[in-house]
C-alpha cells in the first residue's frame, strides 16, 4: 500500500517508516526541516518537505495515498513546556491533524491513524485502563490528546475513517529512555515522588510491528492501546535499568522540585499512574510480543547496545575462569 506518514523523522515515526518499508509498502515521510530528511531516507521512506498548517505543500501526495499515519508530536524531547503552552500547542496540533482529514476528502485515502500516548487517559492509580475509558489528559499528552475531540469531529465531518492509537512509554536506543540511562549512569536521574505509580511500556521493536499491524488490518473507528503485558512501577523500572547498567538505584525527588528542574509536564508525566491493558491489542492485531515485559526487554536492549554490566559470575565465565 501507499502510505503517507507525518512526524516521520521522530523517534516513533522513523521506527514505523522503517517497518512499513521493510514490509514492502511505499512510504512517503513528511518532515518539517530538510535536516531531518536523512532519517526518513535511511528508514526506507521517500522524503517530502512540508508544513501541516499549509496543505498546499503536501495535499497532492496525501490524496494519492491509501493510508495516512499521524505521528507528529508538538513537544520535542527534553523540552520544558508550561501548562498554558501545552494548551496552545494542543490547539494547533488539532488544526494540523484536522488538515489531514480535509485534504483526504474525495481521495484514495481509506483511513487516517491518529496517535496519542496513554497519559491521555489520566491518572488511574492501581486500576487497569482499557480503550473505552474516558480521556483526561495529563503531562505530555495535554499537548496531543487535548485535540482528540476536534480530530474526531473533523473525521466525522469529512467522512474520512479514523483509527485512534494510544501508545505506552516506548523504550529503545533513543528518546526518553536514553535520558534515563544517561542519568542513571552519571547520577543525575531521580525517581519522581514515591515511585509507586504504574508505567505501561513497550519496546520499540514490538511497537513498530504492532503499529504496522494496525495499519494493515485497519480496524476503522476503533481505539487500540499498544503496550506490553506487564506494567511496572516507576521505581521498578529505575531498578531494572540501574541493575542492568551495574549502577546504584537513583534517589527520589518530590514532584514540585522536579517541576522546577524539568518543567510541569515532565513532572506530571512521571507521577501519573496508567496501568494499561493490552487485551484488545493481543486479540486483534498482535497476539504475541517479542518482549512481553521490560524485565527481559531492557537487559537485552542494553546488552545489544554494549551497556549491560554482567555480574561477577558471568564476567568470570566470559574470561574463562
Amino acid at each position: 500500500m501507499k502510505m503517507f506518514v507525518t512526524g516521520a523523522s521522530g523517534y516513533l515515526g522513523s521506527a514505523v517508516v522503517r517497518e512499513l518499508a521493510r514490509r514492502g509498502h511505499d512510504v512517503t515521510g513528511m518532515v518539517h526541516r530538510k535536516a531531518s530528511a536523512d532519517i526518513v531516507e535511511e528508514a526506507g521512506g521517500t522524503v517530502l518537505l512540508g508544513d501541516l498548517l499549509t496543505p498546499d505543500t503536501w495535499s497532492k501526495e496525501l490524496k494519492a495515498s491509501e493510508v495516512v499515519v499521524s505521528l507528529s508530536n508538538p513537544i520535542k524531547q527534553g523540552e520544558r513546556v508550561s501548562f498554558p503552552e501545552a494548551r496552545r500547542r494542543s490547539y494547533y496540533h488539532g488544526q494540523m491533524v484536522g488538515n489531514l482529514f480535509l485534504a483526504a476528502q474525495d481521495s484514495k485515502v481509506r483511513a487516517v491513524l491518529s496517535t496519542y500516548g496513554v497519559l491521555g487517559f489520566g491518572n488511574h492509580g492501581d486500576n487497569w485502563v482499557t480503550e473505552p475509558d474516558e480521556l483526561q489528559p495529563v503531562g505530555f499528552d495535554r499537548s496531543i490528546t487535548g485535540a482528540f475531540w476536534h480530530i474526531d469531529k473533523t473525521s466525522r465531518k469529512t467522512r474520512v475513517p479514523l483509527i485512534n492509537v494510544f501508545t505506552g512509554w516506548v523504550y529503545g536506543p533513543g528518546g526518553w529512555f536514553m535520558d534515563m540511562v544517561n542519568g542513571i549512569q552519571n547520577g543525575s536521574a531521580r525517581v519522581v515522588g514515591d515511585g509507586g505509580n504504574y508505567m505501561s511500556l513497550m519496546r520499540i521493536d514490538d511497537f513498530a510491528a504492532a503499529y504496522c499491524n494496525v495499519v494493515e488490518k485497519m480496524p476503522l473507528g476503533e481505539r487500540i492501546c499498544l503496550a506490553d503485558d506487564e506494567p511496572v512501577t516507576q521505581m521498578e523500572l529505575a531498578g531494572i535499568v540501574a541493575e542492568s547498567l551495574g549502577c546504584g538505584r537513583p534517589d527520589s525527588i518530590n514532584q514540585d522540585n522536579h517541576s522546577r528542574l524539568a518543567g510541569d509536564l515532565a513532572a506530571e508525566s512521571m507521577c501519573c499512574s496508567v496501568r494499561v491493558s493490552n487485551a484488545k491489542m493481543k486479540k486483534t492485531v498482535m497476539p504475541e510480543l517479542k518482549y512481553p515485559t521490560c524485565r527481559t526487554g531492557v537487559p537485552e536492549l542494553l546488552t545489544d547496545m554494549g551497556l549491560y554490566k554482567a555480574g561477577p559470575k558471568k564476567m568470570a565465565e566470559a574470561a574463562g575462569f
